[in-house]
C-alpha cells in the first residue's frame, strides 16, 4: 500500500466534546491518494469494477456559535476497485464559500442553530445566509459527479474517477440545485428541483444525457416550503408540499423557524416530465413529512411511492 497527501489544509477547530466532531466525525484536513489498500479480512471480488462516491460534511473552520453536521464543508470520499484491488482518495469540494473562507482564514458564515445575523457575507440558497458547502449530496451524470446541498445551491462538478474539479454546471439556475437530484438510467436524463422564499417558491427541471438544460417550469406553491427529495416514474416527476415548513410570522422578521401544521395536509404534485405547471396534478395525504424517498413506479393508473 502507498498513501501520498496531496494537500494539508489549515483549520481551526477548537477541541471539545461535540458528538460531531470526533470519532468517526472528526474533521479531515488533508487531502490523500491511497493505492492498494490493505484487505483486512477476505478479498475484494474481482468482477467488481468501478467506484463508490460519499459525500460528507466535514468543517475546516470554527463555527459561529453552534455548530450542526449539515454545516461541515463538503468532502467527497473515493474508493475505486478493479482487479480485486481498492484505491482511495479524498477532496474537499472547492466551493465559493469554502475558498471565501480559506482566504479569511475563518468560518464567515453562521450555520443552521444560529441567527443569520451572524453571518459575515451574504449567503446562498432557499435560507439565504448560510454557506453552499455542497455537502449533502452527490450523484453522476453526463460522466461528471454532481454535488449538492440541501437548502439549494451552485451545484459543484468533479471528475468521477480522480475527483479533480470540474466547475459549476452552466445550467444552474438562479434559486439553485436542492440535494437529491435524480438520474435516469435509461435516459441519461437528471431531473432536480428547487425552492426559495419568493415566489413561485419551487422550480422543476430536467437536464439532458447531454448536459444541457432542456426543461425548467415553475411548481407554484402557497408560501415558502421545505421539501428535502423528488421522486419520479418512467412518465412523471413527484413533488412534495408537506406541512412542515418555516412559521410565515418569524419569516417576515427574518427569523426561520421550522413549525409543523398537524392541520394541513400532505399535498403532491405529479407532473408529466416534460409538462407544464397547468399539466400538474395535486394529490393530498395525511398531515406528515417524508425526509427521503425509497422509490416510485406505475402500477396501471396509480403512482406507488415508497418513503
Amino acid at each position: 500500500m502507498s498513501v501520498e497527501v496531496v494537500k494539508r489544509f489549515k483549520g481551526n477547530i477548537e477541541p471539545g466534546d461535540h458528538p460531531y466532531l470526533q470519532g468517526p466525525w472528526s474533521p479531515q484536513h488533508e487531502e490523500v491518494n491511497a493505492d492498494d489498500l490493505v484487505v483486512l479480512e477476505g478479498s475484494v471480488p474481482t468482477d467488481i469494477d468501478g467506484v463508490y462516491l460519499r459525500n460528507t460534511q466535514n468543517p475546516l473552520h470554527q463555527a459561529l456559535g453552534r455548530y450542526h453536521p449539515f454545516d461541515g464543508d463538503g468532502m467527497i470520499h473515493l474508493a475505486a476497485f478493479r482487479d480485486g484491488k481498492v484505491q482511495y482518495r479524498n477532496r474537499f469540494v472547492k466551493t465559493k464559500g469554502l475558498a471565501a473562507e480559506i482566504e479569511a482564514g475563518e468560518r464567515l458564515w453562521a450555520g443552521l442553530m444560529e441567527d443569520p445575523a451572524l453571518s459575515k457575507r451574504p449567503g446562498w440558497g432557499a435560507h439565504g445566509a448560510l454557506k453552499d458547502a455542497s455537502s449533502t449530496d452527490v450523484v453522476v451524470h453526463a460522466g461528471k459527479a454532481l454535488t449538492t446541498y440541501y437548502q439549494c445551491g451552485e451545484g459543484y462538478r468533479m471528475d468521477p474517477l480522480t475527483l479533480d474539479e470540474a466547475g459549476i454546471p452552466d445550467w444552474s439556475p438562479e434559486d439553485g440545485i436542492s440535494a437529491h437530484t435524480k438520474v435516469d438510467e435509461h435516459t441519461g436524463e437528471l431531473l432536480f428541483f428547487n425552492y426559495s422564499k419568493k415566489p413561485p417558491f419551487m422550480h422543476y427541471g430536467v437536464v439532458d444525457k447531454n448536459d444541457t438544460l432542456v426543461h425548467y417550469v415553475p411548481v407554484p406553491l402557497p408560501g415558502p416550503r421545505l421539501p428535502h427529495d423528488m421522486a419520479f416514474t418512467r412518465n412523471y416527476a413527484i413533488l412534495n408540499d408537506f406541512p412542515l415548513y418555516w412559521d410565515p410570522e418569524a419569516l417576515k422578521r427574518d427569523k426561520h423557524v421550522v413549525r409543523f401544521y398537524k392541520d394541513q395536509p400532505s399535498r403532491f404534485a405529479i407532473i408529466p416530465r416534460r409538462g407544464q405547471p397547468e399539466d400538474i396534478m395535486w394529490f393530498e395525504a395525511e398531515p406528515t413529512f417524508v425526509l427521503h424517498w425509497l422509490n416510485a413506479y406505475e402500477d396501471g393508473d396509480e403512482i406507488i411511492l415508497d418513503g
